[in-house]
């Protein structure tokens, strides 16, 4: 009676063998780089931009009405911080100097791609969608449509914190 011989040989076991430890060492070096908005970031920047309607080109405000915005918020004392939870809720704290202790606004926050929709509380509840320009382990940069004006674009940049 003939006894039916594996399939495998030994050759054949060794080199998945090999090949298996191999694919596994390489996945150990593998360091994913996806970045999440969750965590909490402090603003630390803004730029403003019009747009023109017809080339859709990108122009910077000028550069006394960036000063002028830049006093004024230095002269309110205006902080802003923002905190993205896991569970796609998000707080948004204010502080100025009439309010050192901050104001808190709570709402939920969606991300598709790399547009990040949050709903605002002080802005009538409305909508607003976000570009994420960057993302990294330190910094976050948003383009956003000013209350829905096609004409006008404010870039605000965050630290993590």
């Amino acid at each position: 009676m003939k006894t039916k011989s594996s399939k495998f040989t030994a050759l054949q076991l060794k080199a998945l063998f090999i090949i298996t430890l191999t694919i596994i060492s390489f996945l150990s070096f593998t360091t994913c780089k996806a970045q999440s908005v969750v965590g909490t970031w402090k603003r630390t920047g803004t730029n403003w931009f019009t747009i023109d309607k017809s080339t859709g080109k990108q122009t910077p405000v000028s550069a006394q009405y960036k000063q002028q915005f830049e006093e004024h918020m230095a002269a309110v004392g205006y902080k802003e911080i923002l905190a993205f939870k896991s569970d796609h809720t998000y707080v948004t704290t204010i502080y100025t100097n009439d309010n050192p202790k901050g104001t808190a606004h709570n709402n939920t926050w969606s991300l598709s791609g790399n547009t990040l929709e949050m709903n605002f509380p002080m802005v009538s509840n409305q909508k607003t969608n976000m570009t994420i320009k960057l993302i990294n382990n330190t910094t976050m940069i948003l383009d956003i449509i000013y209350m829905g004006k096609p004409t006008e674009l404010t870039e605000v940049t965050y630290t993590k914190m």
